[in-house]
């Protein structure tokens, strides 16, 4: 039966804008039929995925990018040990699907686009002139698991190793498309001996050129919203002019909230074991490292206006047969008092215990609760975080 790992993270945080839309709003959602604020599930995994806690407990952030020839420069920088025309050839062959007639490529090139105000204040993209070569979609690139598929293939599989980085001629005739073709897919079969690294593993890669580089996320993130409902409010401010006598240089609004904000990732520790080819037990230090991110790391948005950088106060994590996330607990808005933090833990655990003996639940909970508030007999208490763990 499939272990789950879930995450459940209640944090405070006071006037902020850690998140905005297309226009610049402060993101919301409504739920429970009032309006709350909200941080993605992007958002949060991003801040996470850039943070000095998550890096040091990784072996490597993979680098996620369209831009090629950018990519192949940084790769290069790092695996010094190869030239870079055969890190380019790899990549370029990782990016060619061989199951297409015309070897279709994942590859193209796009023209450079820049911002350019008119003269009515409104802002239009402008074409350069100058192409740059771009993925035609976001992919996950891991310098380690470039390094490893070149030393397997050039070691264990020199001809095919050749055949790859030669390419195809500029004139091609059938028989070469054919041998090439058959190159590729040889090729494409390697990336099966290849171990995703940590970060891929965690948050999951799909490849439409390269099929076998696919790698199902064992974590999910849900959306963070706060437990009560949410007043939006709005912030009008100036940017003083040093040298005017009088006046302001810019003036402008934002729009901010604050609140108790609930926190929720699942992780498949299974399927995360799998990923990286070591026992389940291994994956504890892992799971104890990304609790520490969810409690520990906020987005970086107007930070140096809001300076919300908050720890969360009670920390959740449970063990269970299947993802379970309790944010339920919460369809009734919590009242916004000064005990909102503690009211939101309260309802919290109240609706896991309610789960756990209405469904007769396989699962077992510890928390990390700063505000003295757990009580329960479900759930067992720690004095650290670092004692979150199965």
């Amino acid at each position: 039966m499939t272990t789950f790992i879930n995450i459940h993270a209640l944090i405070s945080h006071p006037s902020s804008m850690m998140n905005r839309d297309d226009s610049g709003l402060q993101k919301t959602a409504v739920f429970g039929g009032t309006t709350r604020s909200r941080i993605s599930s992007q958002c949060l995994k991003r801040a996470i995925r850039q943070s000095d806690l998550y890096k040091e407990n990784v072996d490597e952030v993979s680098i996620r990018t369209r831009l090629v020839d950018e990519l192949i420069e940084n790769i290069a920088s790092h695996v010094t040990e190869f030239p870079m025309n055969e890190i380019k050839a790899v990549i370029e062959a990782l990016s060619i699907n061989p199951k297409t007639d015309s070897l279709k490529s994942n590859i193209e090139t796009e023209e450079i686009e820049v911002d350019e105000i008119t003269e009515d204040g409104t802002k239009t993209k402008v074409k350069t002139g100058e192409k740059i070569r771009v993925f035609k979609t976001v992919q996950p690139f891991s310098v380690g698991e470039i390094r490893e598929l070149i030393v397997i293939s050039k070691e264990s599989f020199p001809d095919l190793y050749a055949a790859i980085i030669q390419g195809l001629p500029e004139k091609p005739k059938k028989a070469d498309v054919t041998t090439y073709k058959k190159s590729l897919q040889a090729f494409h079969e390697l990336i099966f001996s290849v171990i995703p690294v940590l970060d891929v593993a965690l948050s999951g890669r799909m490849d439409t050129s390269c099929h076998n580089r696919n790698a199902e996320a064992s974590m999910s993130v849900a959306h963070s919203i706060t437990t009560h409902s949410a007043d939006i409010e709005v912030d009008w401010f100036t940017a003083c002019d040093d040298l005017a006598e009088q006046g302001s240089g810019h003036i402008g609004t934002t729009e901010f909230s604050s609140g108790v904000f609930y926190r929720y990732a699942s992780i498949n520790v299974d399927l995360l074991a799998q990923t990286i080819g070591k026992p389940v037990i291994e994956t504890a230090n892992i799971v104890c490292a990304i609790t520490k991110c969810f409690a520990q790391i906020t987005p970086s948005a107007k930070q140096k206006t809001f300076a919300a950088y908050n720890f969360a106060e009670f920390v959740m994590l449970e063990q269970s047969t299947q993802p379970i996330s309790l944010v339920n607990a919460f369809r009734k808005p919590i009242p916004n008092t000064g005990e909102v933090m503690e009211a939101s833990i309260e309802s919290l655990v109240k609706h896991y215990e309610t789960l756990v003996n209405g469904y007769e639940l396989e699962s077992k909970a510890k928390a990390f609760d700063l505000t003295n508030t757990l009580n329960s007999k479900l759930v067992e208490k720690v004095n650290k975080i670092s004692e979150l763990t199965f």
